[in-house]
């Protein structure tokens, strides 16, 4: 098995066939491989197509666009063109993909998504296919609404018509089956006793890989992406200890969709532990996005920088991960982007570079499939109030010159507050920390100079109000933010 360490994803669409007008030329088909050339990434996992309909010359599944006579918007229009413009040349557009791949030395990995939530009844929906169309009986009808029941065989069968004929009729290396898009296989009530249905699958899926690779003389690649947590997976009826103990899997992938929010503290340890001693690999994701106060109860997403992406790297490779999947990046890629590209893949390049950690915000999609978070967190007041705790985690060995500085950010506080801040145990001075208003709601306190403080592995932070005004309320305080930051020297050149 090959020792990847840096796989990027492209979703066949937002950075590629979308943004091009058609015809498509041989320089535009090339793009999600040659924009990769000369960076650290070892393998790129291509998306097929819209997940329910194809982007390349499939003969069991349906094809983008087959099922309407027009598109509601330029970006779904030239993706159809484009692929049009490439058969039209009697090329297909994944084999034009594969051969680039083949000559760029960059391994070639596809994904195909289980499940999606097209409606039925609006059969106008680029994301819509013919077979859901035709069969909204075999549709859930609650929380993963109209979402496939994979209770029905043909439902299952559709899916796996289309990973048996990639895997036999496409040189690729690998295949992802993404479970994660809409995790939704069952009724909600249903799903955990109905796990043995995936599971029976996913055997089924390693049979026709294992004999497509014997066919082709070369090792195909089975990989899955999942949910983060353990819990998630088996309540929406997916047993991935199973699928490692049946020897399933080549590769995992634990990832959420739509909350990109990097994650330092991604808890996909138990992958690691359930896969020791296995040729089983964890590629945890990595994602390119942080929340920030920007208003009154709002947060704003912003890119992930350089630090940020250190940091997570760091704890992901400090905490057992066999290599770090990318599934969302900013594009197109500038300078910082190469570097990133470049340098998280090799923990030793990023070891003693410098990091912003970040602990991830709650996200109402997330909790729902059991990936939660510590923050927002109540601050509790009173003269024997309980602390609240915040855990996470530094990568960073501390054991060279650094500077260190611990950032808060907290609601509905005042500077007369008895306010205690403690770190692995150790009281904080709030007194000496900078203190600034953020808008007349919140309070950054930062902390500084804390060499010793930190500690390379899981660290503990502590906050309570002792006291406040008694004219004040006690109900609404609240810790909105921790940051971490750890600098090291840089050279700044000649003068």
């Amino acid at each position: 098995m090959r020792d990847r360490k840096l796989l990027f994803h492209n979703d066949a669409r937002h950075y590629y066939i979308y943004n091009y007008d058609p015809p498509f030329r041989l320089e535009d088909a090339w793009k999600p491989v040659d924009e990769l050339i000369g960076t650290g990434v070892d393998t790129l996992v291509y998306g097929l197509g819209a997940g329910p309909t194809m982007f390349h010359n499939t003969e069991v599944g349906e094809r983008w666009g087959s099922h309407i006579d027009s598109f509601p918007e330029v970006s779904a229009w030239r993706a159809y063109e484009n692929i049009k413009s490439l058969q039209a040349m009697g090329l297909d557009p994944l084999e034009v993909l594969i051969d680039r791949s083949r000559e760029k030395g960059i391994e070639f990995f596809v994904s195909l998504r289980q499940s999606h939530l097209a409606d039925p009844s609006i059969k106008d929906d680029v994301f819509n296919w013919q077979f859901r169309i035709d069969n909204p009986h075999m549709c859930l009808k609650g929380r993963g609404k109209h979402a496939f029941d994979w209770t029905y065989e043909e439902v299952r069968n559709e899916r796996f018509d289309l990973l048996e004929e990639t895997v036999n009729k496409y040189d690729i290396d690998g295949i992802e089956l993404d479970w994660v898009f809409w995790p939704h296989f069952f009724e909600d009530e249903e799903a955990p006793l109905k796990s043995d249905i995936l599971t029976d699958y996913m055997v089924r899926a390693a049979d026709v890989v294992a004999k497509a690779s014997t066919k082709k003389g070369k090792k195909i690649e089975l990989g899955v992406r999942v949910l983060p947590t353990s819990e998630g997976n088996r309540a929406a009826g997916m047993d991935v200890d199973a699928w490692i103990k049946k020897g399933c899997l080549d590769f995992i992938i634990p990832t959420i969709y739509q909350d990109q929010q990097i994650d330092s503290d991604l808890p996909f340890e138990w992958l690691v532990d359930l896969t020791k001693g296995l040729e089983t690999k964890v590629y945890p994701s990595l994602h390119n996005q942080r929340k920030i106060q920007t208003s009154i109860g709002t947060n704003s997403e912003v890119r992930a920088s350089i630090d940020h992406y250190r940091a997570a790297a760091a704890c992901y490779w400090s905490k057992g991960a066999d290599g770090i999947y990318l599934p969302w990046f900013t594009w197109p890629h500038g300078s910082e982007e190469l570097n990133i590209l470049n340098t998280i893949g090799d923990y030793s390049l990023i070891s003693d570079s410098s990091k912003h950690y970040v602990v991830k915000k709650k996200d109402e999609l997330s909790e729902s499939y059991k990936y939660c978070s510590q923050i927002p967190a109540k601050i509790n007041v009173g003269e024997n109030a309980p602390i609240t705790d915040v855990d996470f985690y530094i990568a960073d060995k501390l054991d060279v010159h650094h500077r260190s500085i611990l950032r808060l950010l907290i609601y509905d506080t005042t500077v007369h507050d008895e306010l205690k801040v403690t770190l692995n145990g150790k009281d904080l001075s709030v007194q000496d920390a900078w203190r600034t208003t953020v808008g007349f709601t919140h309070v950054s306190l930062e902390f500084s100079d804390l060499t010793g403080g930190f500690k390379e592995g899981i660290n503990r932070l502590g906050i309570v109000i002792n006291s406040r005004p008694a004219n004040l309320g006690t109900d609404l305080p609240r810790l909105d933010n921790v940051e971490v930051l750890i600098k090291y020297p840089e050279p700044l050149g000649s003068l």
